[in-house]
């Protein structure tokens, strides 16, 4: 468009159409190898970028449940049931380090795609003998 100086007398007679070639997908085997190497290390800080707001999610979790727990055990202790709440304050920490372990250990849709994209890249990147 920066091309088309229009001072009112041009005339298209017709559509005018306009193809961006710079917005169109690449597949990763046409790509070369320095764009390989740009494209891995875009996808890791993607990847890291996922995981680390998984944590601030969970984190804020643990947080919300903590208080809770000890809220609720703090109410059993003081109404003289020391045992429960002691049961309670351990069974809401083994049952959040295993909600935990499930969360981190399971990838989300977007960190499998962002895996398998990595694992292409090597493949090629090996294939082509430049890892």
């Amino acid at each position: 468009m920066r091309d088309f100086h229009a001072g009112g007398d041009i005339n298209v007679g017709g559509d005018v159409y306009i193809h961006d070639q710079s917005i169109e997908h690449k597949l990763l085997i046409h790509c070369a190898n320095d764009e390989l190497h740009a494209e891995r290390t875009h996808r890791k800080m993607l990847l890291r970028n996922e995981r680390f707001g998984k944590v601030k999610r969970l984190a804020l979790l643990w947080l919300v449940v903590t208080l809770l727990l000890c809220a609720g055990a703090l109410w059993l202790y003081w109404h003289g049931q020391t045992n429960f709440s002691a049961l309670l304050l351990g069974g809401g920490g083994i049952t959040c380090g295993l909600v935990s372990v499930k969360t981190f250990e399971q990838p989300t849709e977007f960190e499998m795609r962002q895996i398998a994209a990595l694992n292409e890249i090597k493949h090629i990147l090996r294939e082509r003998g430049a890892e």
